[in-house]
């Protein structure tokens, strides 16, 4: 039976949802009920997940940024 987690970074903070086949024991990984994207970015601590979300910013110029997307 599939077992969901979502990935926890260094700071607590779901990064990524993954479906997988059995049981994980890793201090990353914990166990969600459903598959659900929602997760991402939330703060999990004393075993709850965070109301508010806590997505990355960035430092980097914009400039970077766009000599980045000409490159491509």
């Amino acid at each position: 039976m599939a077992k969901y987690y979502a990935q926890i970074n260094e700071n607590n903070i779901c990064i990524g949802i993954s479906q997988l086949a059995g049981v994980v024991a890793q201090s990353n990984m914990i166990e969600v009920p459903v598959l659900d994207s929602d997760y991402i970015w939330r703060k999990y601590e004393n075993g709850q997940w965070s109301a508010g979300k806590y997505e990355p910013q960035t430092t980097a110029p914009l400039t970077e940024f766009e000599d980045l997307k000409e490159q491509y």
